[in-house]
């Protein structure tokens, strides 16, 4: 393994080659498969897409505890948990932590998929808190019932693994169903209004019952759940900044915040979601003053969104977790910037390297630079 010395080319010692050996990835060649059968996801800013290019830029450092600090759709903690590391998983949102329980499970609770897909077939319509409160905003009033009454119906399943995956299998069909796969407008008209012309939108999927894409989403989970070779961790939702140091490598993809001051609030963009994690108490967390009934501002959530408070945010959490190797996912053309962020990481480390690639998110005319920061004192 080579690592950037501030310009110089380090070799490894023979006590860390001797230390990957001791945790063996999987071939590359085999990865890039594995990888594949992941589940898609609708989620905004997945790194789904990236993940061959993540993997072959971390696969030689010498880890095997890995903490995935800003999870989200835990696609890069599928791929840790692929290459057998000790995974923990974090989120600041609830609804990902529940996802990322289902998706990194062991194993299949169910005996057969016939289990799962009569439960979801059984799902009766229920006049509940969505049908009084969201009537015309993402999905139609038959809809609204539906999805009552499978809310009702998942939170009463007693087993934890299963209940994790009908929710995922949930999440899934609710983002689907979406114009922009996302709650942060009341827009239900863009879905049903056949004489607007548009460049995007699928209507063979948004004309699916919610029943068949939930189904569709047990398939897609079927593939991953698998026994880890190590320890998966679920952390509970919450700051970032109360979680201990001591991984041996740290990755974190926050979000970004325009050089403009502008950010990506993913707390209104998947409040929806968030709110059928907690259905019970729904009401409780709503801001009354939303138009689109958006839940009350998280602290620890919203600080990430303001410009006057994240690059410090950021500095300080690269400094908590110095003594590991940080891999920090980022967007050039983001604040603060691609400079600042590597002259920190060199103040901070010996041995620095920043990485880059043109990508493209979905529904986004303009190409887009990924960077990747590696640096490590070891």
């Amino acid at each position: 393994m080579h690592f950037e010395h501030h310009g110089q080319i380090e070799t490894t010692t023979a006590k860390t080659e001797r230390d990957i050996r001791k945790v063996k990835p999987l071939l590359p060649e085999d990865m890039d498969s594995v990888i594949y059968r992941f589940p898609k996801t609708r989620y905004y800013g997945s790194k789904r897409r990236l993940l061959g290019w993540i993997y072959h830029s971390l696969k030689d450092l010498p880890f095997n505890t890995v903490l995935d600090g800003f999870g989200g759709t835990a696609s890069v903690s599928l791929l840790f948990k692929a290459m057998d590391k000790q995974v923990s998983f974090h989120d600041g949102l609830l609804c990902n932590t529940i996802a990322a329980q289902a998706l990194l499970a062991d194993k299949m609770p169910f005996a057969e998929t016939a289990e799962a897909y009569a439960f979801i077939d059984k799902i009766e319509p229920n006049n509940g808190f969505i049908s009084k409160n969201f009537s015309g905003m993402y999905y139609t009033d038959e809809e609204n019932r539906w999805l009552d009454g499978a809310a009702k119906a998942i939170h009463q399943v007693a087993d934890p693994i299963k209940r994790n995956i009908y929710f995922y299998c949930l999440f899934q069909a609710c983002l689907k169903k979406r114009p922009f796969n996302l709650f942060h407008r009341a827009n239900l008209n863009l879905r049903l209004n056949r004489n607007v012309t548009r460049s995007f939108g699928n209507w063979v999927t948004w004309e699916k019952t919610f029943s068949e894409l939930m189904k569709g989403g047990f398939q897609d989970i079927q593939e991953v759940i698998k026994p880890a070779k190590q320890v998966v961790n679920i952390l509970p939702h919450g700051d970032i900044a109360r979680l201990d140091a001591g991984y041996d490598l740290v990755y974190l993809d926050p979000p970004y915040v325009s050089k403009s001051g502008t950010s990506e609030d993913y707390l209104k963009r998947y409040h929806f979601l968030e709110g059928l994690s907690n259905y019970k108490e729904w009401n409780k967390a709503i801001n009354q003053n939303s138009s689109i009934k958006a839940f009350e501002p998280i602290s620890h959530i919203s600080e990430w969104q303001n410009k006057r408070e994240f690059r410090e945010l950021l500095f300080n959490l690269i400094d908590a977790h110095s003594r590991s190797i940080v891999v920090l996912s980022y967007l050039a053309g983001a604040y603060p910037t691609e400079e600042e962020i590597a002259s920190y990481f060199r103040k901070k480390f010996r041995h620095v390297r920043v990485l880059k690639k043109d990508f493209c998110h979905a529904l986004a005319k303009e190409k887009k630079v990924e960077l990747l920061f590696i640096g490590s004192n070891r």
